[in-house]
């Protein structure tokens, strides 16, 4: 390399040899360039998308085991479900032809197997000495107002009708759709939604509201908002990315090339997902912003120091060496360490946050060797981007009063920060693990505008299942077996949150009582083997097509089912209730597994403390390690960390401050944003021990650093506000909550990085010049 481009010594030689490569074959490094995408992009025949359960869920996950039982063992739990509401009640003949078209509609729906609804509700009864097995509801039948009066009557004192399918006041029911099991795949939603959607728009209900809610509804709101989401951010992402880079850049042709880094860089992280089988959920769809923060940070650190440089390098070959190699250890350790950050959650139980991690971890390396691969070749190639229009820049005379007064009030300066960690820390510990997936979406989002109308008139449309083993076939036909089942159920019944509990035993219980004449003292699990399993002969032969119980009792006859309606919006609480009832089943001696895809998504936060402790641990200690080997200098490589406790102490406090919990979009905010926000502190703390070599003084040292990589680090910190800021107006509420807690982070970290870190590097007044160097090591 020529001496008059670089001084000798003044970096790595690692670092000079890359560049020198560079810059001898751009045309070759063009070509590899321009393979390394073909190469990714051709990942993206291979992309595809779980927004179900699934996506949030190992395969060997024990709950998710468990619910692949359930559901070998009663078939699919998914249903969309139709909450009729009319003011005046449902019970005239308006109504009630309505909900008899709309249960036969639901029929006919894309994959629907059974439709439960108050016009074909199977209600047991005695008549005479006939015993009866019928519809509430015929649409065969002229019914006066006095029937219809008597058909309310005995809905609403029907044990198991209320709080199910109809309100306390007959104003709201619930038509249920079954959806046939998916034999091992998990079925397309899309189409099923959009059905009952269409449905819903072209069924005339004059004086009635229609709700649609339901498993299906959740899954396709969360795929439909993360593509909206994208549609809308990311050309506004990029909109700002350009503005920002041209603001400090001053240069269009400059922009342009790093623009086409960033896009390839977004395209190519998802074409790397396609390669590494990740799917997209709501979860890594936030992967492209991941990538082109990343990219134009990159980027804009070699383009600043590039433009810079055409005032004091000789050419345009001089200048982009210059920033090649004045950039490459940074960015390289920045790449390691984001990366390392981002590896660390390979460990999490959380599926989707697992392979977040991986991708992301192996898209920065991407990037990175884009950044350089293309960057450099286009740079050196294009005739471009090389003019004499002044970029930003600082005043030397600001500057230099900016370190005169970090160093003058140094001791105010870290006393303040003491402060500021013990609050953080305060309230990070008052912060609680919690989530509610309905809650995810905007109050005005269908699917939350539905179930709140439910919760509010019904009871709930939250539930979560109970499979129950008796221990052998037929075993769940026996009455002692029944009776703690009832007891179980009876307890569950008396929990406050709960508003109505459905099983076979409500089932027997009324066919006993029909089978004595509707003697209400009769509405008993029966004594005997014998007699329950008639009554369940009775019962079944007495049912229609499609309406068997079979969703309700094995096919062997040892298991049960029992479906919990309850008011529970929080995962922390159904967490709890969980837990009580499972010890109330092993009191009573029964084997009870309590799943279902409600109890998935809220039980997945119990995963949240661990994967938090486990990736911020070992991003910190492995991130500790490579800045050790880098600096090679302990001390100051623990002045390097203690910065970046930054995204820890602001997440901690905002969650706080804000009244949010921490859950699966919130636990990203740290991890993320420790191995990004140490990009400012590396871009630092080598360009110290660099100026350091040449014999200035600490004060000098900062003034010469802030005046070319200050620049760098302003623009790429405002590129990454915006990558995640942009977070904020998504639809989806952990992202907007992820969004104004990312930025705030590395807000404060640039400040952090600009005030702490000069405090605690600048040696106290009359300090000795051994002081001073203490902080310096050579290469």
């Amino acid at each position: 390399m020529k001496q008059s481009y670089i001084e000798k010594y003044e970096f790595p030689r690692y670092s000079t040899n890359f560049v020198a490569t560079l810059i001898s074959k751009p045309k070759i490094t063009l070509l590899i360039s321009l393979l390394l995408v073909a190469f990714t992009l051709f990942g993206l025949t291979r992309l595809t998308a779980d927004f179900t359960h699934a996506g949030y869920f190992h395969k060997d996950d024990k709950w998710l085991v468990e619910f692949d039982k359930f559901e070998q063992t009663f078939g699919n739990d998914d249903s969309i479900i139709i909450a009729v509401r009319n003011e005046e009640g449902l019970f005239n003949q308006v109504s009630l032809q309505l909900l008899d078209e709309l249960t036969s509609a639901v029929w006919k729906l894309t994959d629907v197997i059974r439709v439960d609804s108050v016009t074909n509700y199977q209600r047991v009864f005695a008549d005479g000495d006939n015993i009866n097995v019928e519809s509430l509801f015929s649409s065969e039948t002229s019914y006066s107002d006095h029937q219809i009066n008597e058909l309310k009557e005995i809905a609403l004192k029907d044990e198991m009708l209320s709080g199910y399918l109809l309100s306390e006041d007959a104003t709201m029911t619930l038509l249920v759709g079954t959806l046939r099991p998916s034999a091992g795949d998990e079925l397309d939603i899309k189409p099923v939604v959009n059905a009952a959607r269409a449905l819903l728009e072209q069924i005339e209900a004059k004086g009635h509201e229609l709700h649609l809610v339901g498993a299906p509804l959740i899954v396709q709101s969360f795929a439909e908002a993360s593509e909206t989401d994208n549609a809308k951010i990311i050309p506004l992402l990029l909109l700002a990315c350009i503005l920002i880079m041209y603001y400090v850049l001053r240069n269009a042709w400059c922009v342009m090339y790093a623009m086409l880094v960033v896009i390839l860089s977004a395209v190519g992280s998802l074409g790397i997902a396609g390669w590494l089988g990740v799917q997209m959920t709501s979860i890594t769809t936030v992967l492209p912003q991941i990538t082109i923060g990343i990219a134009v940070a990159g980027c804009l650190h070699i383009l600043t120091v590039y433009r810079l440089s055409q005032k004091t390098q000789p050419n345009k070959t001089a200048a982009i060496e210059y920033a090649l190699v004045k950039n490459t250890k940074p960015t390289l350790l920045t790449a390691i360490t984001t990366s390392i950050g981002f590896i660390s959650f390979c460990l999490s139980d959380i599926k989707t946050i697992a392979e977040l991690g991986l991708v992301a971890a192996v898209s920065v390396f991407y990037v990175w060797c884009l950044t350089y691969l293309l960057l450099a070749s286009l740079l050196l190639i294009l005739p471009f981007g090389y003019n004499n229009k002044e970029p930003l820049r600082v005043s030397q005379n600001l500057l230099q009063k900016l370190v005169n007064n970090i160093a003058n009030n140094r001791p105010y300066i870290l006393g303040l920060y003491a402060v500021f960690i013990f609050v953080s820390l305060v309230g990070a510990t008052m912060v609680r693990v919690d989530a509610d997936p309905v809650g995810y979406f905007s109050q005005d989002h269908e699917l939350r505008q539905g179930v709140d109308q439910i919760d509010e008139h019904i009871g709930s449309a939250r539930n979560i299942e109970i499979m129950i083993d008796s221990g052998c076939e037929n075993c769940a036909q026996k009455p002692e077996f029944l009776t703690k089942v009832a007891e179980l159920e009876a307890f569950i019944e008396g929990r406050p949150e709960v508003s109505q509990v459905i099983s076979i035993v409500d089932i027997l219980k009324s066919t006993n009582r029909a089978l004595n004449f509707g003697d209400e003292a009769s509405y008993k699990v029966a004594t005997t083997q014998t007699e329950i399993a008639q009554q369940l002969l009775f019962y079944t032969m007495g049912l229609p097509k499609g309406l068997s119980v079979d969703n309700r009792i094995s096919s062997k006859q040892d298991s049960l089912r029992l479906t919990v309606f309850w008011t529970v919006d929080s995962s922390s609480k159904a967490i709890e209730e969980i837990a009580l009832v499972e010890q109330k089943a092993r009191h009573l001696g029964l084997n009870a597994t309590i799943t279902g895809k409600y109890s998935l998504y809220q039980r997945q936060e119990s995963y949240v403390v661990n994967s938090f402790l486990s990736s911020v641990g070992i991003a910190f200690l492995l991130i500790t390690v490579v800045l050790c080997v880098a600096f090679r200098s302990l001390k100051l490589s623990l002045v390097a960390l203690l910065p970046n406790l930054t995204p820890l102490l602001v997440g901690g406090l905002g969650l706080w401050l804000m009244g949010e919990s921490l859950n699966v979009g919130t636990v990203l905010v740290v991890s993320i944003t420790l191995g990004i926000a140490v990009d400012d502190t590396l871009h630092i703390i080598t360009e110290y021990q660099r100026q350091k070599q040449k014999g200035l003084t600490s004060t000098d040292t900062f003034t010469e650093l802030f005046s070319e990589t200050g620049i760098a680090l302003y623009g790429t910190t405002l590129v990454l506000v915006f990558a995640f800021g942009a977070s904020m107006i998504s639809s989806f509420a952990p992202f907007q909550i992820f969004g104004a807690l990312a930025s705030t982070v590395l807000i404060a970290a640039l400040a952090i990085d600009l005030t702490v870190l000069p405090a605690m590097m600048l040696p106290k007044k009359k300090a000795s010049m051994q002081a001073d160097e203490s902080l310096t090591t050579s290469h």
